[in-house]
């Protein structure tokens, strides 16, 4: 009779292991990505602001996966958030490019402000092209 606590227990740990999968499963199937498009190298001989391209239509197996959420307006918000930053970070290197232009700096001194305004503008574009995935969206299996 010591061994049916024993199987008791037994069956209890695997009924145990087999609700943990469920529901990791579960939480992994409503879980949720932010995904960043992947970029072209830089041209510095493009128009301004066109050093970069942003390739937004690769898939997404080639795309940057810079977060994983609970929820999707968890996922929205941080995207919103990185792209308001982003933002600011262009505004502002556009601004010292520009007035570098007109202060003639020094050509290396310029060239390094214009690739960093060209960085902040793709970046830019690429939090305005990212995607909120859910964890199970068929895309990310290809």
């Amino acid at each position: 009779m010591a061994s049916t606590p024993l199987l008791a227990l037994a069956r209890t740990a695997s009924l145990l292991v087999v609700l943990l999968l469920l529901a990791a499963t579960s939480w992994a199937a409503s879980g949720w990505y932010l995904f960043i498009p992947p970029r072209s190298e830089y041209n510095e001989r493009a128009e301004y602001l066109s050093g970069y391209k942003i390739l937004d239509s690769k898939p997404f197996s080639q795309w940057g996966q810079q977060g994983a959420y609970d929820a999707a307006s968890e996922c929205e918000a941080v995207r919103h958030s990185l792209l308001m930053a982003e933002q600011r970070v262009h505004a502002k290197s556009s601004e010292e490019y520009v007035k570098a232009l007109g202060a003639g700096t020094d050509p290396a001194v310029l060239k390094f402000q214009r690739w960093s305004s060209e960085a902040s503008n793709a970046n830019e574009s690429s939090f305005m092209a990212s995607r909120c995935i859910r964890s199970d969206d068929p895309r990310l299996r290809r």
